[in-house]
């Protein structure tokens, strides 16, 4: 039998610590608000930097360095979203959650197959 980790049923959380650690919450603690807002403006502005790299690429007055500057600002937006849909994805994976997330993707998984 292994052993509960120190981190085990705490929240990561969406930044790090002074020295680049990965900082955890208790459940229901006030900084779990912040993180959930933290992660909903990351996920907006992500929408929001594609929205406008779609308008600049199809104005032709766009040079190549600002072109090369979107990608750079797109391709920090997707790490961004990432780091989201992970710290999201172990908070689905924990126990009190796990079946849900289990029933809903086989829902999904049945409902696109029927396409």
């Amino acid at each position: 039998m292994t052993e509960p980790s120190a981190t085990e049923g705490l929240r990561r959380l969406p930044w790090t610590g002074p020295q680049g650690e990965p900082e955890y919450v208790m459940p229901g603690d006030e900084a779990e608000h912040l993180a959930d807002r933290a992660e909903d403006h990351t996920i907006s502005a992500a929408r929001n930097d594609a929205a406008y790299a779609l308008t600049m690429a199809d104005r032709p007055e766009t040079s190549p360095e600002e072109l090369r500057r979107l990608v750079r600002t797109l391709a920090g937006a997707v790490r961004d979203v990432v780091s989201v849909a992970d710290l999201r994805e172990e908070r689905l994976n924990e126990p009190v959650y796990a079946p849900a997330a289990r029933a809903m993707e086989e829902a999904l998984r049945a409902a696109l197959s029927q396409r």
